[in-house]
């Protein structure tokens, strides 16, 4: 399963990231804070990669406290 800071990698193997950024919509300092996970990737990234936000929750084998 690819990972938005994946796909922005891939996108970065060919272009810098301040182009990057300019094409998605978005500043060269945000790029750097979801390449770095300092801030999470939102709509205008996600929607540009193709890809949705996803949360799942699991439950956990042991004993609840």
């Amino acid at each position: 399963m690819s990972t938005p800071i994946d796909e922005l990698q891939r996108l970065l193997q060919s272009d810098t990231q301040s182009n990057v950024a300019e094409q998605l919509g978005i500043s060269a300092q945000y790029l750097s804070d979801v390449l770095h996970k300092r801030r999470a990737p939102g709509k205008k990234i996600l929607a540009a990669l193709g890809l949705k936000r996803s949360v799942v929750y699991e439950k956990v084998n042991g004993k609840r406290k």
